[in-house]
């Protein structure tokens, strides 16, 4: 009888290392479940210096989240990677990752091996996306009436935000959302005190390195630097010494001299990734040239890509007039907005641009509708990918179902690793038959 007793107790505390990573992401599930799908419910958060956010967004909770336990960090992964990947449905595979996680440990502590529970996970989630592509419903183009449902139910029902979407993608064109490189959730900024609206062209929010800021809208030619806008320099070691003193003095006389260039080119805007030579930026605007500062290298790539400049160092400026007009790009319209506090740029000679500007009356409410309409770009470039599954949720149960069909005919199979996938792939579904980035069947076929 004691035999049995600690035979008992060895085989629970063999258990106790995959129930209590369970456990903790169980506990990670809870904090975010309950904000899946577009009627999800808010989630108030408030952080150590009293800063407050309402978002029902799953990653941005769970980044916000102080979690110390490795299994539910490698969770938190999982919800980082869909965003990174996709943009959207962060909470939805949280949820369905956790409920895997669960259902496989259950199956472990009933004696099934833990390499078949793997492979069982692995074969039915394979067979559910060959289901999920079949019933994938293609977007024919970006006037394809279930693109707007699709934008509307993502972006929570906000006409106003799903909107403002389809006109962005419609500027930017279904070539340019399908490109791989490209993330069209990164062309939406909020600002509290703006209103919303659709910008052909870039928004850059920098205020001008000038003196005097006040530049009427105009055309211009622009110049980037992937580096400082200053002049070169010699190491400290040498400027100790006379003849590296009179080198420094000779560097800094040709780029006064370079400035010149400046104008014979008619450059009207500079943007730089590093900082400004204050003589360069007196003289730029003495010479009505506006100038940007420590300009981040994404901005500066997607001014390069919007005016057709190629971006040089500060030795570029060197090269003679006529060489470097050829790295100089063009914009028909440049100005400083100071009511939004960014630069405004259209009108450009490169490829096409959109900046989408989502406004409201409180930073609090301003950020949560920010990521809101983040979400619905992200839904809408994935929908124009790979398309939609209408039926709200009925999808994802005909996955469950064939999976529990499958596993019926295979022994091994249904000994393991199927019921994680059968019993939990259900679950979440029948918690909210409206995911993000899936629209209803009736409202199709109207």
């Amino acid at each position: 009888m004691t035999q049995m007793k600690n035979s008992g107790h060895e085989g629970e505390e063999s258990y106790a290392t995959p129930l209590n990573n369970a456990n903790a992401i169980r506990a990670i599930c809870s904090a975010v479940e309950g904000t899946l799908g577009p009627k999800g419910l808010d989630t108030m958060l408030v952080g150590a210096s009293g800063e407050v956010i309402i978002t029902n967004d799953g990653v941005t909770i769970l980044e916000k989240m102080d979690v110390t336990h490795p299994a539910a960090r490698l969770l938190i992964q999982v919800a980082r990677s869909q965003q990174q990947q996709v943009g959207d449905g962060t909470t939805t595979a949280t949820v369905l990752a956790g409920a895997l996680v669960t259902e496989g440990v259950a199956q472990v502590t009933r004696g099934v091996p833990v390499a078949k529970v793997v492979r069982g996970v692995q074969e039915g989630v394979a067979i559910a996306l060959k289901v999920l592509a079949e019933r994938a419903r293609e977007i024919r183009g970006l006037d394809d009436p279930p693109l707007y449902r699709i934008a509307y139910i993502a972006g929570r029902e906000h006409a106003d935000l799903a909107e403002l979407i389809i006109q962005g993608a419609r500027r930017l064109g279904a070539a340019k959302l399908r490109d791989e490189h490209f993330r069209f959730s990164d062309v939406v900024m909020s600002h509290s005190r703006a209103a919303n609206e659709v910008w052909p062209g870039l928004l850059i929010q920098k205020k001008p390195a000038n003196a005097q800021i006040d530049f009427p809208p105009d055309t211009a030619n622009v110049l980037l630097f992937q580096d400082s806008f200053e002049p070169e320099t010699i190491d400290e070691e040498a400027l100790m010494t006379d003849a590296g003193f009179q080198k420094q003095m000779q560097l800094r006389e040709q780029f006064r001299s370079t400035l010149e260039k400046l104008v014979s080119l008619q450059v009207g805007f500079v943007a730089a990734e590093r900082g400004i030579d204050p003589e360069a930026e007196q003289f730029c605007t003495d010479h009505g040239i506006l100038v940007l500062q420590r300009v981040p290298r994404a901005e500066i790539r997607r001014l390069a890509e919007y005016t057709g400049a190629r971006p040089v160092r500060r030795s570029g400026l060197r090269k003679p007039a006529a060489e470097l007009a050829g790295y100089l790009g063009f914009a028909g319209h440049v100005s400083y907005d100071e009511r939004l506090e960014c630069v405004r740029v259209a009108e450009g000679k490169g490829r096409a641009q959109v900046s989408i500007v989502v406004g409201a009356s409180t930073s609090e409410v301003v950020g949560e509708r920010s990521r809101i309409a983040r979400d619905a770009a992200s839904a809408v470039q994935a929908a124009l990918r790979g398309g939609c599954l209408p039926g709200g949720g009925a999808a994802e149960i005909r996955a469950r179902t064939s999976s529990s069909g499958i596993a019926r005919r295979c022994r091994a199979w249904r000994a393991s690793g199927s019921p994680p996938l059968r019993r939990r792939c259900g679950s979440p579904c029948r918690k909210s038959l409206s995911m993000r980035a899936t629209i209803r069947w009736k409202r199709l076929r109207k």
